[in-house]
């Protein structure tokens, strides 16, 4: 009852400490708003999170954004990474844009490729792309230039100017593809509907290779199933909001997380195995708990960070990983660059690792109960210090 007692006190202290902050953090970030002139030059990376972000001036380096509203004007010589309900891309855009949102709209140059998740995605008139475009979407409008090719999920996919290459799409069955009479495509049409009367090809417009249609929903299996399109646009999804977590998280309690990828990496092994001990005993607990009337209230509080820790370990791992490759190909002790590069590597990793066949599902479990073993003692040790 003692051990149970004070495990109760440490999950107290790890919700007193992390998520009034993590509240707080967000509720300050996403509250502010973000305004860059148009005679601005900002040198190196712009990394923001707030509810409205205005970028009119000239960023040389990459934009990893998110926010309710984001409107990008001015020049970026790098990449642009943002999610937010609105976004907006006015200005060239040196490298490639991945971007996640509800409305997104691209209207000038991109020199490489367009990755974009959505439910209206609109490549405009005034647009060229570079490269090739990937999009998930309801809507997918392309009336801008693509020099690569296209490949779309989507509900419904209109194409009214040149395409470089291929075109490759999947439409819902209630879906159609249009072609208007600016559209040329100067590689092969490959579709895949219900009926040939979703294609729809308007008077004028050209398809220089063949037209293939697929029957029906497509049939995948083995390697397939875990890198398909349709999977990985769930994973750039997931990607997108572990690495805004991720970016609160090294942004104001940084301390902490490195004392985490510490113990992460001094002791792996017991961290595994207190790690797989916590995630057994705490709904156990939070059962007995809410079986009483005066533990319910506590209960529902244990679980509730139970369930946020168990999501931030994520975070831990991804920064744990990428922090050690960029050590290896570095071959120094300690990267002294922004913590933002390797936790994006590491969630790459991590995202690739979990969507493994046959063993992915178990890496990802040995991998939370490491940092949830680590999170758990580095609060432990907290706890000690200020009791």
């Amino acid at each position: 009852m003692k051990k149970q007692k004070k495990f109760i006190i440490l999950i107290l202290t790890l919700l007193a400490i992390s998520l009034p902050l993590l509240v707080l953090a967000a509720e300050n970030q996403f509250n502010q708003s973000t305004y860059v002139g148009a005679d601005e030059i900002i040198d190196g990376n712009f990394i923001k999170i707030g509810n409205f972000i205005d970028l009119q001036g000239a960023i040389n380096g990459d934009v990893i954004v998110a926010g309710n509203s984001i409107n990008i004007t001015g020049p970026v010589a790098g990449d642009i990474i943002a999610a937010g309900n609105v976004i907006k891309i006015k200005g060239p855009v040196g490298g490639s844009v991945r971007v996640a949102g509800s409305l997104i709209e691209i209207s000038n140059e991109v020199e490489r490729n367009v990755w974009g998740i959505a439910n209206t995605l609109t490549i405009n008139q005034e647009a060229r792309i570079g490269w090739d475009v990937f999009a998930g979407a309801a809507n997918v409008e392309v009336k801008g230039k693509v020099l690569g090719n296209i490949n779309v999920s989507a509900g419904n996919l209109l194409i009214e100017n040149e395409i470089g290459k291929n075109v490759i799409a999947a439409i819902d069955k209630d879906g159609q593809i249009i072609l208007n009479p600016q559209a040329k495509i100067n590689g092969n049409l490959t579709y895949q509907a219900v009926n040939n009367q979703q294609l729809v090809i308007r008077e004028g417009a050209q398809i220089i290779g063949e037209t293939k249609k697929k029957e029906g929903a497509p049939v995948v299996s083995g390697w397939q199933r875990y890198f398909g399109v349709n999977n990985l646009f769930a994973k750039v999804i997931s990607f997108f909001g572990l690495l805004v977590v991720g970016l609160v998280l090294v942004t104001i309690m940084p301390k902490i997380v490195l004392e985490v990828r510490q113990e992460m990496m001094k002791k792996p092994a017991p961290a595994i195995g207190w790690g797989l001990v916590y995630l057994l005993i705490t709904p156990i607990i939070c059962f007995f708990l809410a079986i009483t009337i005066i533990g319910l209230p506590l209960a529902i509080i244990l679980i509730s960070i139970y369930a946020l820790a168990l999501y931030l370990t994520k975070v831990f791992v991804a920064l744990t990983l990428g922090l050690a490759l960029l050590n290896k190909l570095s071959g120094a002790n300690k990267f002294k660059g922004s913590l933002i590069w390797p936790l994006a590597l590491g969630l790459l990793i991590f995202l690739i690792l979990i969507s493994l066949p046959i063993f992915g599902w178990l890496i990802k479990i040995i991998l939370m109960l490491w940092a949830f073993g680590a999170l758990i003692s580095v609060k432990k040790e907290f706890w000690r210090q200020y009791r």
